[in-house]
Parts: structure tokens; sequence; C-alpha cells
């Protein structure tokens, strides 16, 4: 597993803002910017589209005045478990912005600025949600996390996409989805008697620390939050995820629990 950066130089970050109809309101978009970060630039509009510099990092949006094609929002939406009704609400969008951030030389910073340039798109009165594969964010969902980047914070939850399944013989299991932009390998949970919010809080909550101090989770060795807890790790193709992925022995049932 690497630790670098290497798997995403060169990757273009990208999302696209829904929105309920093909209004596009530059100067408040540019205004929440400037507010809510701090970032001021002075290029222009031009065919409803604008590109400017931050952080070393160039930024692009544009409007389209037409939903995202072949109802690709509308079935990314269904992997979002946290946001009711979100195929039907994603369907309500008639236009969307595309937003990428490009040029950058490390995946953290470009992720945390394309969180508040879509924190701040989403502002828009007519937004709906930002569909970033592989799924569709609520704006409110989206925007609450964001903020936290104001307080030093990574917001996990927009960063990575953590999904969950229930197998044939009803034990839970968690992936991630993500974690590769960063340089890691994904992380799964399989066969956990966890509840779903205790999952999920669990992929998160390693998922930060492995983001945010550069950890190397290697099979064989263990994880935990406490002394006393030694959660295996074993590294292997993945199960539900393409190629090597993590796998953490999180609350997993044992074979006399299933008798």
């Amino acid at each position: 597993m690497s630790n670098s950066n290497e798997n995403s130089k060169g990757n273009v970050l990208a999302g696209f803002v829904l929105l309920t109809d093909a209004n596009m309101d530059w100067p408040r978009f540019r205004h929440y910017l400037k507010e809510d970060w701090g970032i001021v630039f002075q290029d222009e509009v031009k065919d409803n589209a604008i590109v400017f510099k931050s952080d070393d990092m160039m930024v692009a949006c544009s409007l389209m005045p037409n939903p995202v094609p072949d109802n690709e929002a509308e079935e990314n939406a269904k992997n979002n478990f946290l946001w009711k009704d979100a195929s039907a609400q994603t369907a309500k969008h008639k236009a969307h912005v595309m937003l990428a951030v490009m040029n950058k030389t490390d995946a953290l910073k470009q992720s945390l600025l394309f969180a508040k340039v879509a924190c701040s798109l989403l502002k828009l009165k007519n937004a709906i949600g930002i569909y970033k594969n592989p799924t569709v964010y609520e704006k409110n969902f989206y925007i609450q996390f964001a903020e936290t980047i104001k307080q030093g914070e990574l917001p996990m939850p927009i960063l990575i996409y953590t999904g969950m399944y229930i197998t044939k013989d009803t034990l839970l299991c968690g992936f991630t989805s993500g974690l590769r932009y960063f340089g890691y390998e994904e992380i799964e949970v399989i066969d956990s008697i966890a509840q779903p919010p205790e999952l999920y809080s669990f992929i998160l909550s390693i998922s930060e620390y492995v983001v945010s101090s550069g950890a190397e989770l290697k099979d064989g060795e263990t994880i935990g939050f406490s002394e006393e807890q030694k959660l295996p790790i074993s590294v292997s193709d993945g199960v539900s995820v393409p190629g090597q992925t993590v796998k953490i022995g999180y609350m997993t049932a044992e074979l006399n629990d299933r008798v």
C-alpha cells in the first residue's frame, strides 16, 4: 500500500452541482466564496463559465442548461443511504454546474478546495445537491460538513464515500470509495454484527486517521482506538471493491454467533 499521492497526480477532481433551473447567480456565488472562505478573484464570467486560480490550483465552473445525461445522477443517488428519496429529489434537477479543481500537488488540499467551492455553489437557492461519483450528496448535508473545515476538521463524510450492504446471512458489510485518491487502499469491513450507524462511524474514523496521519495499515497488524481494542488487519483482494483492500475485523460475527 502506498501512502503517497502518486496514484492521483495529474487527476482532475470533478463534480456536478444540480440545479432546479438554468439560472446561475454568479455574483452571489462570488459573495459566498469571499465571505465563507476568503477566496477572491478578478476573473470574469464568460459564456456562463468561469476559471480562476486559488492556492496554486485552477478552478473551473461551467453552467450546463440541461440535466446530467443518461439519468446518471439519479442512478448514483440511490447509493446515498443517508438521504431519503435521494433519487426522486435528484430527478428534479433541470441544469447543473460542472465543477473541476485542477493542477494540484496535494490531494488533500485539492479536495478541501473542491469542498469549499462546492459549498458556495450549494448555498444558491436553486441548488439541490452535488453529484460526485459514486453518489449524490444533499445540499445541506454537504454544506454542514464543509463548514467544519473552518474549525480545522476534515469533513470525511464528503471527502470519501462510505457504502454498506447486508449479506444473505443478514450480516453487515461496509467499504470506502475515495481513499485511493489520497494514495491509500480502500477499507472494507466484512460480516459485522454492528448496527449501520456504528459501522459507518467506525469506517469514517479509521479513514480520517489514515488521511490525517498518513498511517499505513499493514497486513497482520492490529488497530484500535484504545489500548484494549486490537482489531485485526488483513490486506487482500477486495470483496466489494476492485483491487486490493485493507480489511479490518470490526465486531465480526464468529461462527458460533451464527448458529
